[in-house]
């Protein structure tokens, strides 16, 4: 019983650690690419994005040896700190290289942290619990990024990027004491060896399910690649929306994934498979980005409600491939996991030169149509997936 008791302090900690991570996560997300905009030019802007997040990626390929070689806590602490150091080059050192540099280093920083996240809540984690324990850790996480895009933008419109970035500082302090009270004394769950990238994707091919469940990972981050870096700029250079609307809009967008997740992830553990909800999920969000396409409306109420249509898809997407996969792997098996994870370096190294692409061709709304096009391949593959249940 003390054990158990152990494991939901433990967990409880880690959820209430990733909400302020949202928090933290979300005050940034939707702006990054409008503050990069005062430095660069919109092309210059996506290049910067290619090259962070290819960083990451390789950043990401080494991490597991890292983590073996320093424990998860450790590496995890690091980070956050690296983070900090970051946000203050935002606020203190405005030259162009500088920011560049910076920037690289913040998205290397929030790309490998879910790493470390995921290793802290799959080691307190049954199979038979993961669809509702992840669906819990998902609604508490989402419902940061639900009331952050209000707070950032009412900031941005009254104080400016710096006092947004000094108020992202000052959310990560108390993450870093959760982390280190909760899990001082927490050890690795797998020996020290040396993680091959290539041995892992024969792992995950000689898997047909993984393979799938791999490929639908890359295509819901495709589609927050797109959202993230080109829906604020759409919206306010071309739609005319202030950022306080902005920030409303997207309050009432992401709803879905506090309300739709544990939901969700319940009856996957229960009653359904993941393969149905995955494949309505596509569905959802696929007519959502050709909504954006094809609409100019100026209204709040109107975007608010298309986005919130939107997210319902990426909601059922999301929890039932985390769902899925978590049911495949342990702890141990960090090298699938951080492959996983890779999954959203790689999405956004892809989501920057398509945007290049279509930007030299086509006006910025035609990124929507060829995201409709991207989404509709999942379709496929969720439909030949394997039901873990």
């Amino acid at each position: 019983m003390a054990n158990n008791n152990n494991k939901k302090q433990k967990i409880s900690g880690l959820v209430l650690a990733a909400f302020i991570f949202a928090v933290s996560l979300a005050q940034i997300a939707y702006i990054q690419s409008t503050f990069l905009n005062q430095f660069f030019n919109l092309e210059l802007v996506s290049v910067v994005f290619f090259i962070a997040y290819l960083a990451s990626f390789i950043v990401m390929n080494e991490y597991p040896n890292i983590i073996a070689k320093f424990n998860n806590l450790n590496t995890a602490l690091a980070v956050f700190i690296v983070q900090i150091l970051t946000l203050l080059i935002f606020i203190f050192l405005q030259i162009n290289i500088f920011i560049f540099l910076a920037f690289i280093f913040y998205v290397i920083c929030i790309n490998i942290l879910f790493i470390n996240f995921d290793i802290f809540l799959e080691a307190y984690t049954k199979d038979a619990q993961t669809g509702r324990i992840r669906g819990i850790y998902y609604t508490i996480y989402n419902l940061g990024w639900v009331i952050s895009p209000f707070i950032s933008g009412n900031i941005l419109d009254n104080f400016g990027f710096n006092v947004l970035f000094g108020f992202v500082i000052i959310l990560i302090l108390p993450i870093l004491y959760i982390l280190k009270i909760q899990f001082k004394n927490y050890k690795n769950h797998y020996q020290r060896k040396h993680f091959k990238v290539i041995k892992t994707i024969k792992t995950v091919i000689k898997h047909p399910n993984l393979e799938r469940i791999f490929y639908l990972a890359f295509l819901l981050q495709i589609f927050y690649g797109i959202m993230v870096i080109y829906t604020p700029i759409y919206l306010n250079q071309y739609i005319g929306l202030s950022w306080s609307q902005i920030g409303i809009i997207f309050s009432i967008m992401l709803l879905p994934f506090v309300l739709i997740e544990y939901p969700a992830g319940y009856l996957a553990d229960k009653y359904w498979g993941e393969k149905e909800l995955l494949t309505i999920g596509i569905v959802i969000t696929s007519l959502a980005a050709l909504g954006v396409f094809i609409f100019e409306s100026h209204s709040m109420i109107f975007w608010a409600a298309l986005l919130f249509f939107s997210r319902v898809g990426a909601s059922l997407i999301e929890i039932m491939r985390d769902t899925y996969f978590f049911k495949k792997v342990d702890a141990q098996d960090i090298e699938l996991i951080n492959a996983f994870r890779s999954t959203t370096p790689l999405a956004y190294i892809f989501v920057p030169l398509l945007g290049a692409a279509v930007l030299y061709f086509f006006p910025i709304n035609y990124i929507f149509l060829f995201l409709c096009g991207i989404l509709l391949t999942g379709l496929y593959f969720s439909l030949k997936l394997k039901d873990t249940k």
